[in-house]
């Protein structure tokens, strides 16, 4: 028999079947064994062997007896070293086990600790800002509850009446308005006719008015249909009013300037280019089909 000292029993085997230079193939006949459960066996992949721990145990002892070795001796090599993986895997198992609890112990005090902080935000939040209260419902409340205001007791069990002479009065004063056309018109008729004619009478113009109102500094070119009107660098608090039928007007930073036609505000966002430049033409047109002399 070998010593085999203090070697694995998959070693001690290997080390047996090379010093008597056997092949798995003649052994695996032999023994009936496959080779492949052979080489399991030398290199202690024991998990490889089918049919569980008694196969193995089988199977070793087999092969210990073919090369010579004792048999109960490389089984309690065996059954040692699966003790001692046993034990080192329940405490791997162990320590895994307490990370995994610290670890859920951590996710399930964010997972409360968060939401809280969230809700604490926004209540700090609400704090500071403050939220407006229906001070009304309040006082109407405090109303209600409060006992202390009564009638005084000169009006308990009394009617209020109202004065029919009053409204009786009002009809009266509600009867003497006339609106009437015909009483309206009857000053008119009886004026003076030079009193008439000095009657002030409304001016009607047909003329388009285009004002512009500046904000901020802004570059301005504006065109009549005859010429170019003016080519500025408009200031803040400038206003230019023209009467023109038809203007073009080209404005840099347009957002600094307020155009109206005929008083409605235009806007000149709808015709702005990407570099904030706005091109309109008044009442209506293309800037790129007006023409002008100048232009």
């Amino acid at each position: 028999m070998t010593d085999l000292g203090d070697i694995s029993a998959g070693r001690a085997l290997s080390a047996a079947r090379k010093k008597k230079r056997l092949r798995y193939k003649k052994l695996s006949s032999e023994l009936n064994i496959d080779e492949s459960y052979l080489v399991a066996l030398e290199e202690d992949n024991f998990e490889l062997i089918p049919g569980g721990e008694a196969y193995v145990k089988g199977f070793l002892r087999s092969y210990a007896k073919k090369l010579d070795l004792n048999p109960d001796e490389i089984i309690q090599i065996y059954s040692s070293e699966r003790e001692k993986n046993s034990d080192k895997t329940s405490s791997d198992l162990s320590l895994q086990l307490k990370k995994d609890n610290i670890n859920q112990t951590k996710y399930l005090a964010a997972l409360v600790l968060v939401p809280a902080l969230v809700v604490v935000f926004f209540l700090s939040l609400a704090f500071i800002l403050g939220f407006p209260t229906n001070q009304k419902e309040q006082n109407l409340e405090s109303f209600k509850e409060d006992d202390s205001i009564q009638l005084p007791e000169k009006f308990e069990g009394q009617t209020i009446e109202i004065p029919t002479t009053q409204i009786e009065d009002l009809d009266k004063i509600i009867f003497k308005v006339d609106d009437s056309p015909e009483e309206s018109d009857k000053d008119l008729r009886e004026l003076p006719p030079s009193k008439v004619d000095e009657l002030p009478k409304p001016v009607i113009s047909n003329q388009n008015i285009t004002s512009i109102r500046v904000f901020d500094d802004c570059w301005l070119e504006v065109f009549s249909e005859k010429e170019r009107l003016i080519y500025i660098l408009a200031k803040a608090g400038e206003e230019y009013i023209f009467e023109e039928d038809r203007l073009k007007i080209i404005a840099g930073n347009f957002k600094n300037i307020e155009i109206s036609f005929n008083d409605k505000i235009q806007n000149l966002e709808d015709y702005a280019n990407k570099i904030n430049v706005s091109c309109i033409v008044l009442p209506a047109g293309n800037c790129s089909e007006f023409r002008t002399p100048n232009s």
